[in-house]
């Protein structure tokens, strides 16, 4: 009898362990669905903010968020908005001028003017510097970067960098801008550096372009195609293992 009873508080002492064990491993599986839960809401609204179009029409021409890529590869010899020549900026400096720029359709800056007029300024839409970006100036006063798309005529359509600043006389400094094309885009956008004119031409840019929301849903590539299917065929299984769970 006494051996029973010894065995059974045993089997009670090692089940008391197993559920102290699972415990923690419960615990560790609610924490990471919770954080998981957590990064994919947001993740979806990060996408929202950066997919929702700047004008409310069925065939809207730029999203909200531009991202600017490819900075850092080379240097740039920015000019002043009259064309002067500015101090040259290093390869690695230059590539704080990539990041996320967000629409700002009530954009201001004192010195804005400087580069467009108050009566242009229907010629441009301004995206600002929201995210993993910054100004190359060390100081200064309400430094602000601005992505510039400008349409001068109806058939020239460019992009401008830009920095401004209050405190200097050089604002707004433009770092480098886009080829001409005929119609409004951010896509197949080559970029150039910038000149103060005469005999001195401009670099070609080969690695900044222009990205956005957008392009995570045009199944141009097969990467992207696998990219979807995995990912559809991954919450397939999800929710048929969680029904699954409930039978």
């Amino acid at each position: 009898g006494r051996a029973v009873c010894a065995r059974r508080g045993r089997g009670r002492a090692l089940s008391g362990v197993a559920a102290g064990a699972a415990a923690p491993v419960g615990a560790m599986n609610g924490g990471l669905k919770a954080l998981c839960l957590s990064l994919l809401i947001v993740g979806v609204l990060m996408l929202v903010w950066m997919v929702v179009p700047t004008e409310h029409i069925v065939f809207a021409t730029f999203p909200n968020v531009m991202i600017v890529l490819g900075f850092g590869s080379e240097g740039l010899e920015p000019i002043s908005f009259d064309n002067n020549t500015l101090e040259a900026v290093p390869a690695r400096q230059a590539g704080y001028l990539n990041g996320l720029y967000s629409y700002d359709h009530f954009f201001y800056h004192k010195t804005f003017d400087r580069f467009l007029t108050w009566e242009q300024r229907g010629q441009a839409m301004v995206y600002s510097c929201a995210m993993l970006c910054s100004p190359l100036s060390s100081s200064g006063t309400n430094l602000r970067l601005a992505l510039v798309h400008h349409q001068p005529e109806p058939k020239k359509n460019l992009w401008y960098l830009l920095e401004l600043n209050d405190d200097d006389v050089n604002s707004p400094i433009i770092y480098a801008r886009s080829k001409f094309r005929k119609t409004p885009t951010y896509r197949s956008t080559s970029w150039l550096t910038v000149t103060p004119g005469g005999q001195v031409k401009p670099r070609d840019l080969k690695d900044v372009y222009l990205a956005t929301g957008w392009d995570a849903f045009r199944f141009d590539t097969p990467l992207k195609i696998g990219f979807f299917a995995v990912l559809g065929l991954g919450l397939a299984g999800m929710c048929y293992r969680s029904r699954e769970k409930e039978d």
